[in-house]
């Protein structure tokens, strides 16, 4: 065993209780994670008719909250190495705040994707916290399960929104306005609970050393030709997973069906996906390999959105089922691969930065493209696109060979 195993596997300065509690903050926190990303899923139509807007311009709002990040999540990913856990979190969160109550008050469109902006900003701050810590309270033996159950906490969120908030507009006529002041309460309530469970001298290397890493081991984490080749894939993953997403509900509208159905539709995709991404974790921890699994799971990703577009609205539970198994332990594969890559536990917010930061950049050009080929090429034209990008996905896992 060489010396930096040696570190990873060092002994733990909590007791099994302490982590549980740990681990349970950093759930709620990811749930937070899930708000900010899907919260936008039942508003589309009203927030166009609010601000008179079209669909290229709801594109740029739907990438606006990684704007942030593509320019600062390497910084902030040193920042969160230095600081205690509380300290970002609390950072975060009130910045992620802030930007909310900006999106409420706002009477023009430009000051609402400011608002969307800072709210972006404030939730990568916090979660690259939280998703260094669980990387590094967990045995490396279950990395793959544990951060596909973190996953399946962020996605949790898209059947609040797409169910919840759908009826809570449709219904009881909430304005989306009045819908964010409900999820500034829901922050409230995982901050308290954050605060309360994970010990204040907490630092993003949880359980692990606190030596520092050198400046040589960091280079080396960001010039890892590996991180780049998974950051890539999710790049691919996300213009379908969430870029698309915005537009999903709205296709399926377009297929015969009502908004309450359409929302019901996209959701059962995400209740299957929570037993999906727990599955598919557990098995790439038990046969130890999570590159396979990524590579198939971008086929079914491919596969999905050909059913998507081709599919009449009668046979839309193929889309369903493709897209609601192998797609949906993508992220939580990633997202392991950190703890594989980064030599020292204190360097896993560094390897989380610079994939973020790709994944972003992804995400932000995603966005922008998304809306303005679904205004002039079609929705189904972009279900395709969409299919050749996942193909691509799986080609980027397959080039980093040296991911087990």
């Amino acid at each position: 065993m060489d010396e930096n195993t040696a570190v990873v596997q060092e002994k733990p300065r909590y007791t099994k209780k302490q982590v549980g509690l740990m681990i349970f903050a950093i759930f709620t926190c990811m749930i937070l994670t899930g708000l900010s990303g899907y919260k936008l899923l039942p508003m589309q139509t009203a927030i166009m008719e609010y601000f008179h807007i079209e669909e290229s311009a709801y594109g740029i709002l739907n990438s606006a909250s990684g704007w942030v990040s593509v320019c600062f999540a390497i910084p902030m990913g040193f920042l969160v190495r230095k600081l205690r856990c509380n300290f970002t979190v609390i950072i975060g969160y009130c910045v992620a705040v802030a930007g909310i109550i900006v999106q409420i008050i706002s009477a023009n469109f430009v000051l609402f994707v400011l608002g969307r902006v800072l709210e972006g900003a404030g939730s990568s701050f916090a979660g690259l916290a939280t998703g260094a810590l669980i990387l590094n309270l967990i045995d490396r033996s279950r990395i793959s399960f544990w951060s596909s159950f973190m996953v399946m906490a962020s996605v949790l969120p898209q059947i609040i929104m797409t169910k919840g908030g759908t009826a809570l507009m449709v219904n009881s006529g909430l304005t989306f306005q009045q819908l964010f002041l409900i999820v500034i309460g829901i922050y409230a309530v995982a901050l308290a609970v954050f605060l309360v469970c994970v010990p204040f001298s907490v630092k993003v290397y949880g359980v692990g050393s606190s030596q520092k890493p050198t400046r040589e081991q960091t280079i080396r984490v960001m010039k890892n030709k590996n991180a780049w080749f998974v950051a890539l894939g999710l790049v691919f993953y996300h213009a379908g997973a969430m870029t698309f997403t915005a537009y999903v509900i709205r296709f399926l509208t377009m297929k015969g069906m009502t908004q309450t159905q359409a929302a019901n539709t996209y959701s059962l995709t995400t209740l299957i996906g929570l037993a999906s991404m727990i599955a598919f974790g557990f098995i790439s921890d038990k046969f130890k390999t999570r590159r396979k699994i990524a590579m198939f799971s971008f086929v079914a990703a491919c596969a999905a959105f050909v059913a998507l577009g081709l599919a009449p609205a009668s046979m839309i539970w193929i889309y369903v089922v493709l897209w609601g198994t192998l797609p949906r332990s993508i992220v939580g594969l990633t997202n392991a691969t950190a703890a594989e890559i980064a030599e020292l536990p204190a360097d896993v917010p560094i390897v989380n930065s610079v994939r973020n930061t790709i994944m972003h950049v992804g995400i932000m050009i995603a966005g922008i493209l998304m809306g303005y080929g679904v205004q002039y090429l079609g929705y189904q034209a972009m279900t395709f696109i969409l299919a050749g990008g996942m193909l691509v996905g799986g080609f980027m896992w397959f080039l980093a060979k040296e991911i087990k």
